[in-house]
């Protein structure tokens, strides 16, 4: 069976980086190495008695019929009902260090115990990495994180089609929680109707961050939305580990001109960008043409600008800031997002998502971008 992500790619990056196997670790990279198989008991939660649940996924270069996948015992059924592509699997205890030690077994049968590791450093567990090295003594351990989000960055056509769903449901659940905030209705009541509208909608909800008023507090909390304030909702959910990231902006009553035009400030600063997103883009262009024009208008002093990657991770590749070479390719997903803090108005920001194409981008979730939603 044929690996589900490109697997000429994975062969390619890892020669250039020197590495013999990939042992990925976190959710995500287990799940996207797998083609979308994550054992369902542990798909939002890890804490089980002494420790955690960590499937570890192994794939050698240029032999991706030797990788393995440790799991736990329980799995081994919805691994068949799912049709795994991985040849191995190998039942584990649930903990880290036996993981790891099975893990470690794997990878000397297949004559790479004296090989180049790559793990994930920056979510591999103290314990797993330590029995790691004591079980291979010889193996060289290095960072996997360059290799698997340069694997991940191009999204295939059946991602962008996740993407779109997402994106419009986030949009959909935001705009109805607005929508049906009744008087007295706090930032918690509203982020709960939000998370509601995520779950009737097929999403895993993940965060909102609910801000209204001048307060700035953006965590949902018992402040009322009150007659004449503005409300941000900026909310995240997932469907198989990829994250929809969306902010949209509602007012109780009519906005002020000064609200107004906060608001307009933004949209042309993400508008001004999205005319920028196209396949060759450079980056670091990008970047400093969104905060370039943020910076002239009237209230570009409590502006902020932030343009990042999205897909499993929130802020992955592709990456912006000053001086960053790197170019926009097509299947890239991208969060553009624009806010501005005033004392007299609060937080206004919105935040969008779009597909990178050849000669342009595909909008994800548009839906209330354009002007406020206006409740009684």
């Amino acid at each position: 069976m044929q690996p589900p992500y490109d697997g000429e790619k994975l062969d390619r990056l890892m020669s250039e980086a020197g590495v013999d196997l990939v042992l990925a670790n976190s959710r995500e990279n287990v799940r996207y190495l797998c083609g979308g198989y994550y054992f369902h008991f542990h798909e939002r939660f890890t804490s089980m008695g002494r420790g955690q649940y960590m499937a570890l996924a192994g794939i050698p270069r240029g032999d991706a019929g030797k990788s393995f996948l440790i799991g736990g015992t329980g799995e081994i059924g919805q691994a068949k009902d799912q049709n795994l592509w991985i040849p191995e699997l190998i039942p584990s205890a649930r903990y880290p260090a036996e993981a790891a030690a099975d893990a470690a077994n794997a990878i000397a049968g297949r004559g790479l115990g004296g090989g180049t590791i790559a793990v994930e450093e920056n979510f591999l567990p103290a314990i797993a990495k330590d029995t790691l090295q004591r079980e291979l003594p010889n193996a060289t351990f290095v960072e996997a994180l360059p290799i698997l989000e340069e694997l991940r960055a191009i999204k295939t056509p059946e991602e962008i089609d996740i993407y779109r769903r997402i994106s419009q449901a986030d949009a959909e659940a935001i705009r109805e929680a607005f929508e049906t905030a009744a008087p007295g209705a706090t930032t918690r009541d509203v982020a709960h109707a939000v998370e509601r509208g995520m779950t009737d909608r097929g999403l895993h909800f993940l965060w909102v961050f609910a801000c209204a008023g001048t307060g700035m507090l953006r965590a949902p909390s018992e402040k009322v939305w009150e007659k004449g304030e503005v409300l941000h909702l900026d909310a995240g959910g997932s469907e198989s580990d990829y994250l929809t990231d969306i902010c949209r902006m509602g007012v109780r009553g009519e906005p002020t001109p000064l609200a107004d035009e906060l608001y307009k400030a933004c949209l042309g600063t993400q508008d001004h960008v999205r005319a920028e997103i196209r396949a060759g883009a450079v980056c670091g262009d990008i970047y400093e043409k969104g905060t370039t024009y943020l910076k002239n208008t009237e209230h570009g002093a409590h502006g902020n600008f932030i343009i990042h990657g999205i897909g499993m991770v929130s802020h992955e590749q592709p990456y912006f800031g000053p001086g960053v070479e790197r170019a926009l390719e097509e299947g890239m997903v991208v969060s553009i997002e624009t806010d501005i803090r005033h004392p007299e108005v609060g937080y206004v920001k919105v935040e969008d998502a779009v597909a990178v194409t050849a000669d342009g981008y595909e909008p994800l979730g548009d839906l209330g971008r354009e002007d406020w939603v206006v409740v009684d």
